[in-house]
């Protein structure tokens, strides 16, 4: 049986993708908004899905969030890549701030996530920068997911990507041109369905030290992508293309 995944209404036309439920639906306001520090999305793009979320931030992703003109629940960050006025901001607009030690283990984005209330989780200011920051990023988010039962995904107006582990699905319903669809295997191995693709998948063994099912494309005339995880845990990926519309 397909265990849920989350709708997210607001997002069928300005991000540009729409996740279809296997159950019952969440209301937007049950998603959690959480904004690191990596390359800042649209300002226009942010502002769309923060409508009825709480956002919480880690470091600079605070900058990203003013600059959109939507103003955090939750900061979290050590101020070694943002600047004490975007701190002093929050502070004044009614952000709760958790300012920490620059010499501590933990990413900003992991003590974020250690005091994250329970729900679903879109993630953005994740991709570009370094690429340490981009792994540790990813699988911590899986860990998260796989920790809570919770949905995850990682966002901004240039990539997409859909976290999935054993027994889930998802049906995705494109609202704009997709430069690329992947399947990136998130454990040793997993076996996956994928269909609305020119090169379809069926009980495919994907394995993390020979990552091949990249660079897919939509099928000419496909309403939608769809794709099961049977095992392990992947990353339904998505690269727009250069001048889609979000």
């Amino acid at each position: 049986m397909a265990a849920k995944l989350f709708v997210l209404p607001e997002l069928e036309l300005r991000v540009m993708f729409h996740v279809k439920h296997h159950a019952a639906a969440l209301s937007p306001a049950d998603t959690l908004l959480v904004v690191a520090g990596g390359r800042g999305p649209k300002t226009e793009w942010l502002y769309s899905v923060s409508s009825d979320k709480k956002i919480y931030c880690a470091d600079r992703g605070a900058e990203y969030c003013f600059a959109a003109g939507c103003v955090p629940a939750e900061l979290f960050g050590d101020c070694d890549s943002s600047s004490q006025a975007v701190y002093r901001q929050a502070r004044a607009a009614g952000t709760a701030v958790h300012s920490f030690n620059p010499a501590k283990d933990d990413t900003d984005l992991q003590l974020l996530l250690h005091n994250l209330p329970e729900g679903d989780i879109l993630a953005s200011g994740i991709w570009g920068g370094r690429f340490d920051h981009l792994y540790s990023n990813v699988y911590t988010l899986l860990g998260v997911k796989k920790q809570r039962g919770c949905q995850v995904i990682l966002a901004d107006d240039k990539e997409f990507m859909l976290l999935l582990t054993e027994g889930e699905s998802v049906e995705l319903k494109l609202q704009a041109a997709a430069e690329a669809v992947s399947l990136l295997p998130l454990s040793d191995s997993t076996i996956v369905d994928s269909t609305g693709v020119r090169w379809p998948l069926q009980q495919a063994t994907l394995r993390q030290l020979y990552p091949y099912a990249i660079s897919n494309e939509v099928l000419e005339g496909a309403e939608k992508i769809c794709c099961t995880c049977h095992s392990g845990a992947v990353g339904l990926y998505i690269r727009w293309a250069e001048g889609s519309k979000c």
